[in-house]
């Protein structure tokens, strides 16, 4: 039986310029998913985007559901009114090499701040989020709790910190969560900030004719249809 051909690029989102130091889920990849087009090509393969673990690698993953915080766009937050970029301080564009740890010191604050002024609204944005944490539950709050307990701890293996929270034993879990709720709902709506601009370039590259391939099994299919179909950021 004859297959339709296909051609297409390999390019993670990383590798495109951004204001962020890093490449990212913004306009650019949206400009990029425009080039796709225009060639003729129909696949675009982005390989992992988890979010990355030991030496910012993809491949040591701290989630299998999560994706990865630094794609998610400043700029697209901006457009939404989760952020004010008007003198934020910004890494310098990437050259050939990104400079993780100047990202992770620029970009990560920037998207707290962002998280906590879109927690602290009360638009549409929050009832989508509601139920995002809702049918989600049964990940992200495991995964949110170790990212917490993780930057709580310096970033040290979870094999050193303390037994209570080492052996998830109930009761240091629970005080731990009860301290630290802010904290927590921050790293959702960070999450739920990259499920959204994720979904939304799926959504465009699709209406291009472009398939995106590749091991990106972020949790599209354990939301709504809502949620999935109508992404904002």
């Amino acid at each position: 039986m004859l297959l339709e051909r296909s051609a297409g690029i390999l390019l993670h989102p990383t590798s495109l310029p951004s204001r962020g130091g890093i490449g990212d889920l913004g306009p650019e990849a949206y400009a990029f998913a425009d080039f796709l087009a225009r060639a003729r090509q129909g696949l675009w393969q982005v390989l992992p985007l988890s979010p990355p673990g030991l030496n910012n690698s993809p491949y040591s993953a701290t989630s299998t559901f999560a994706g990865n915080p630094f794609l998610v766009s400043l700029e697209r937050l901006a457009e939404h009114g989760w952020l004010d970029l008007g003198h934020a301080s910004l890494p310098p564009a990437a050259g050939d090499r990104i400079n993780f740890d100047e990202v992770q010191a620029c970009k990560l604050p920037l998207l707290r701040r962002a998280a906590q002024n879109f927690l602290e609204k009360n638009d549409n944005g929050r009832s989508r989020f509601e139920r995002f944490k809702q049918e989600c539950a049964w990940w992200l709050d495991d995964f949110v709790l170790f990212e917490v307990m993780r930057r709580m701890h310096g970033g040290a293996a979870w094999s050193s910190w303390p037994r209570e929270l080492a052996r998830r034993e109930p009761e240091g879990m629970h005080r731990f969560g009860m301290e630290h709720q802010r904290e927590l709902e921050v790293e959702r709506a960070i999450v739920f900030a990259f499920s959204e601009q994720w979904r939304a370039l799926h959504s465009y590259c699709g209406r291009r004719g472009i398939r995106i391939v590749g091991d990106v099994a972020i949790f599209v299919n354990y939301v709504s249809a809502d949620v999935c179909r109508n992404p904002e950021l």
